[in-house]
């Protein structure tokens, strides 16, 4: 039995006689909790909310966000609408003002209820708190005025904030890139030993693969656009009948809403909904930040199996339940869960857009309500443990000079070969009789001398390259735009 395990039998009876009497006198204290959970754990809760993802794309996703989105649209349109001659008066804009964000949920369900009409619910409960504006709410719009508009504002500022996170971790990156590029280590093909790699290395693959990913979700941006003013089928017929027929002012209508909401132009054309195609930009994007974040986790979890990396581990974490000893990859592992999610969600968009039929159809309303949010969550909480997995991840040196120099007899046969083909030897000879060597088992993998300096080829000349290049290129383009929240504001540090 291990030492840590034996107990002198009068050690024992003591410490079982303490902790009888502390369990009494903690019962006589405390009455049983028979009270009914609260109603919020009596319901199903998307554990990306619960659980993953940050209070900050929460917020962003929330129903009282899009709620207020709404009726800043119906505000911005009443204005834009009275600016260019409707008769529309400034207190009817003013009560609308006021009351933007006493939004009364259960009076919206009361009406949904009888309309079963999501956007005519919250019209008619806007209107019920301010009624001077009551008949202008809405006016020449189709539902997609709000709901497409808001969900363009709601991505635009979701991308936003994945690059805002994806920068503070490149930029950690780089610096653990750049701490251990000359770091050797085995490097692995087939997950077999192969010739050395260095950990800064593998770290700076890892950044240029991201850098992609970043890449993808900027040119996104560029080229998204809301719908403005479309009407009902897309053919501004009742901004049409409003203005007598001046397609000028239509024009100018849909341009300043635009401007509005901070772009240069409204989408070109539509029919009554925006093109979904654009759904299937960000959320591909989405899905190739996935795969990214997978293709890490899969690295970081095979390295902590060698034991040459290991991801952060509290004081008082558990790594099984059974096991007492074990310390499991699971922000790595969550990782891989997650992006498995990200990656096939981005299918469902792209067969939501195939299958619109003409000016639209609402068999994507539903799905779209969950798969958009869905999809930022689950990228969002990805950023969140792959912060806390390179703020925290540790090299053991030991172990990775002991892998290195277990197979350091095969990992000079190469160079060998090399050297042995410029002295005048036939490459493919030389080849051949390594390869017999080795399998029959004459070549001992480690080498009987001292220890010898590992080759990694420019391994550590590639990171200096990368970073002083490609890496300052990606910093001086994008640290205006995404470095201006401090790491410590942009992720949580009370995630599970």
């Amino acid at each position: 039995m291990p030492k840590f395990v034996r107990k002198s039998a009068k050690l024992a009876k003591a410490e079982k006689s303490k902790t009888t009497k502390k369990l009494k006198k903690d019962l006589s204290l405390k009455k049983p909790n028979i009270a009914r959970p609260p109603q919020s754990h009596l319901e199903y809760r998307n554990p990306l909310a619960s659980r993953y993802a940050s209070q900050s794309m929460l917020h962003i996703f929330s129903e009282f966000r899009r709620a207020e989105i709404w009726r800043e649209l119906w505000i911005l349109l009443a204005s834009e609408e009275k600016n260019l001659g409707l008769p529309i008066e400034d207190s009817q804009i003013q009560a609308m003002k006021k009351v933007k964000s006493q939004i009364d949920f259960n009076r919206v369900r009361d009406w949904e209820r009888k309309t079963h009409h999501d956007v005519m619910s919250h019209v008619k409960a806007f209107g019920e708190l301010a009624p001077a504006a009551e008949p202008i709410i809405h006016l020449g719009a189709t539902s997609c005025f709000v709901t497409d508009n808001a969900d363009v504002l709601i991505m635009r500022e979701a991308t936003q904030l994945i690059l805002k996170k994806l920068y503070a971790c490149l930029e950690i990156l780089a610096r653990r890139s750049n701490t251990w590029k000359a770091l050797a280590m085995t490097g692995y093909t087939h997950f077999q030993p192969a010739q050395p790699v260095t950990l800064g290395k593998r770290l700076a693959l890892w950044a240029q693969d991201l850098i992609w990913d970043f890449e993808e979700f900027e040119f996104g941006l560029t080229r998204l656009r809301p719908l403005g003013c479309k009407g009902a089928t897309g053919t501004q017929a009742s901004f049409l009948v409003l203005f007598n027929g001046d397609f000028k002012k239509v024009k100018a209508l849909d341009e300043a809403i635009c401007r509005s909401l901070g772009f240069t132009e409204p989408v070109a054309l539509s029919g009554q909904t925006l093109s979904r195609k654009q759904d299937c930009w960000f959320l591909q994007a989405c899905a190739n930040l996935a795969a990214s974040f997978s293709k890490i986790s899969y690295d970081f979890r095979l390295l902590q199996h060698t034991g040459e990396l290991r991801e952060p581990f509290g004081k008082k974490q558990i790594g099984s339940s059974a096991m007492a000893y074990k310390r499991n990859p699971v922000l790595a592992e969550r990782m891989t869960s997650l992006a498995r999610l990200v990656i096939n969600f981005s299918h469902n968009a792209t067969w939501t857009f195939g299958t619109q039929w003409l000016e639209r159809s609402l068999d994507d309303s539903a799905n779209r309500r969950v798969v958009l949010p869905e999809t930022f969550l689950a990228t969002d909480a990805l950023l969140e443990i792959f912060y806390r997995l390179i703020i925290g991840m540790e090299a053991d040196t030991k172990k990775i000079s002991e892998s290195t120099q277990l197979y350091q007899t095969f990992f000079e046969t190469e160079e060998a070969m090399m050297h042995g083909t410029l002295g005048g030897g036939s490459r493919q000879e030389l080849h051949e009789r390594i390869r017999q060597k080795t399998m029959s088992g004459k070549m001992a993998a480690q080498s009987k001398t001292s220890k010898k300096k590992i080759f990694v080829g420019a391994a550590d000349k590639q990171v200096d390259a990368f970073l002083n290049d490609k890496f300052a290129e990606f910093v001086k383009r994008s640290k205006k735009s995404y470095a201006n929240a401090k790491s410590s504001k942009l992720f949580q540090s009370d995630q599970i």
